[in-house]
């Protein structure tokens, strides 16, 4: 494989695989999601105040897939802080299977269209907004978090 091939994989694989900080000081996207259950009223996303947590995740990612129980402990630890889920291109019944095998409980909603992720200029996941006091993102993170890592940028985020 040449130099320039070994060098698009690599890139590639860090985008799909996630990995990294970014996004402080920015407004929420302007997008609005329905609830993944079909119940309640839908997500303007843009409307939403902070502290909070606002996480994109899919079935298929691995790596979600480890973080989601982590942000269940921490929602449930951390009552001051709101916590969302956003299913990024499923189908709402199979993401809620997943939700429900996972024991996640906190709101879920749904983004069929990735318009989210659009919005965001990123296509890898898992992706977590850290939404401040203020109501603007003060971190956004590509790739799993931890319990610990959760703690650290909720910290961070309402100092």
């Amino acid at each position: 494989m040449s130099r320039a091939a070994t060098l698009v994989a690599l890139l590639l694989g860090v985008a799909a695989c996630g990995g990294g900080d970014d996004g402080a000081d920015q407004a929420l996207p302007d997008v609005t999601l329905p609830p993944l259950q079909g119940d309640g009223p839908p997500l303007e996303l843009a409307g939403l105040s902070g502290p909070a947590v606002v996480n994109l995740w899919a079935t298929w990612c691995a790596p979600c897939r480890r973080e989601l129980p982590a942000f269940q402990d921490v929602s449930e630890q951390r009552t001051d802080v709101s916590f969302v889920g956003v299913d990024i291109g499923e189908d709402p019944a199979a993401a809620q299977a997943f939700l429900d095998e996972l024991g996640v409980t906190f709101p879920q909603y749904a983004d069929e269209e990735a318009e989210l992720t659009d919005a965001l200029g990123t296509a890898a996941l898992p992706v977590t907004l850290i939404v401040g006091d203020d109501g603007r993102i003060s971190t956004t993170h590509i790739g799993p978090l931890s319990v610990d890592d959760l703690h650290a940028a909720l910290e961070d985020a309402t100092s």
